[in-house]
């Protein structure tokens, strides 16, 4: 068998590697997994909502209130305060998100009445107005209101309203139509011509989601509710959005990969690199191993070309099968595989990183005289060029009171991360993105910068090699 067939074979079948490409391809599948099934283009507010009636009887004013969700579903526990003249009156909303309070008026026939509510978020109190509530002997109740912006449970894309009724003496509501139509329309001929309707009754609070053939996230629609008479009733708020829906692009596919599956190859992938050269090369050569091996018909050259090449084989085999598990999870959830671009630069940048760890732990192996020397130099590789290489940067640049906000300090992160493999993936990222920066991302023009694909490329291949050569040279001329 050729030498270099055994040792794929070799590293390929040894529990580590085995492990670690299992680890690897796995994580990276789970975060796939992850963002495929809980991406939303919409991200829905957790921010409660209140929404707020009233009406007259004799020299009080009851206030109704309901405290719901961005689904329009109710929340209970949250304290609601109404301040009339001065005084306040406080009560937390039930289980079914009521929250009513009566309010004596006294001799006031009208009258306004300051609402706000507080709830509580990861156990902080906080505290949102709401809108004033404003009564008076011609408008002895608030009626129906109309309010946008309810997000449909069962589809985070599709938008509704909530019909919000308060009659007399708390009245539910009487026979409405609701008529759902396109803003474009002529006032005249939205009752003959409107894209949605429905007829309702006896609610206090219902959520509607129109659904409307052909609707897509620009068309802006109107409402209109008549009564039994089919007279209008006074009109609402127009213009909202039935959807917010913007077909998937490579840009936020690629965000995605960015966001989960290169976060774990980042991490995993040097630890494979190092520790499979160690375990099969600066280990073996430290402890005299190598030399019974060379006894064999093989060269020192051919010895560490092989083992080389070995391990390179299993970095290349856990990125391949990382990314190709990723797109067939991301086209089974978005129906579209990532470019061919941007996944032949995905692998190759992890195989530039982690090649350049390998081959800078073969190169330690000649530098350093023991076993315990070059386990130590590859943990150090590991933790200052990998795990730590995100904050050197900073802490340097806040040392040398660099401005964050400085092309200085741009130019100066870029090349940090020309100088370490770790920072490779964060280069090809900015490239493809436009976006640079780790904790809060800036807008550059890479190519400003130095982050070109010509120079990018050449780089990788220097990271690859120059390690490598370094210990080429020193198994054949030193050892």
């Amino acid at each position: 068998m050729k030498p270099i067939v055994y040792e794929i074979r070799r590293t390929l079948t040894s529990k580590f590697v085995i492990v670690m490409i299992i680890a690897i391809v796995g994580l990276a599948s789970l975060l796939a997994y992850e963002s495929g099934s809980t991406y939303s283009p919409s991200p829905v507010s957790s921010t409660p909502q209140l929404s707020t009636g009233f009406y007259m009887e004799g020299a009080n004013v009851t206030v109704v209130g309901y405290a719901h969700n961005a689904y329009g579903n109710p929340v209970p526990g949250i304290k609601v305060s109404y301040d009339f003249n001065g005084t306040v009156y406080s009560s937390t909303s039930a289980s079914n998100g009521f929250v009513n309070d009566t309010i004596p008026t006294g001799n006031a026939s009208s009258g306004t009445i300051h609402v706000n509510y507080t709830y509580t978020a990861f156990r902080r109190a906080k505290t949102i107005s709401s809108d004033d509530i404003t009564f008076s002997s011609s408008s002895k109740s608030s009626g129906l209101q109309v309010i946008p912006g309810m997000v449909d449970a069962a589809n985070n894309t599709r938008f509704g309203v909530e019909l919000f009724y308060i009659g007399p003496n708390g009245t539910t509501a009487p026979s409405f139509n609701v008529y759902v139509y396109n803003i474009t329309l002529p006032q005249s001929k939205i009752l003959s011509n409107y894209s949605y309707t429905k007829s309702v009754s006896g609610f206090t609070v219902l959520n509607i989601f129109p659904t409307v053939k052909g609707a897509n996230s620009t068309d802006i629609y109107g409402i209109t509710v008549t009564n039994s008479t089919g007279s209008p009733v006074p009109s609402f708020n127009k213009g909202f959005l039935l959807t917010d829906y913007t077909p998937m692009t490579q840009s936020t596919l690629q965000s995605l990969v960015y966001a989960g599956t290169s976060e774990i190859l980042g991490f995993l992938i040097p630890i494979l690199a190092v520790f499979a050269a160690y375990l099969t090369y600066g280990k073996d050569r430290t402890n005299g191993v190598l030399e019974s091996v060379l006894k064999r018909p093989v060269t020192r050259g051919g010895l560490i070309a092989s083992r080389f090449l070995s391990n390179s084989v299993s970095i290349v085999v856990a990125v391949g099968l990382s990314m190709i598990f990723s797109d067939l999870i991301i086209h089974h959830y978005f129906g579209m595989y990532l470019s061919t671009t941007f996944s032949l630069y995905f692998i190759w940048t992890y195989v530039v990183e982690g090649v350049s760890f390998l081959a800078l732990v073969y190169m330690f192996s000649h530098i350093a005289k023991s076993q315990g020397a070059v386990l130590g130099a590859a943990i150090a590789l590991f933790v200052v060029l990998d795990l730590f290489w995100s904050i050197i940067p900073i802490a340097v640049l806040a040392a040398l009171k660099v401005s964050t906000s400085s092309t200085a300090y741009v130019s100066a992160s870029v090349g940090f991360d020309y100088a370490s493999p770790a920072g490779y993936s964060t280069l090809v990222q900015t490239m493809f993105t436009g976006k640079f920066g780790v904790i809060s991302s800036t807008t550059i023009d890479p190519s400003a910068f130095g982050i070109t694909a010509p120079f990018l490329i050449i780089a990788g291949i220097l990271w690859m090699i120059v390690p490598f050569a370094i210990a080429y040279y020193l198994a054949k001329n030193r050892d």
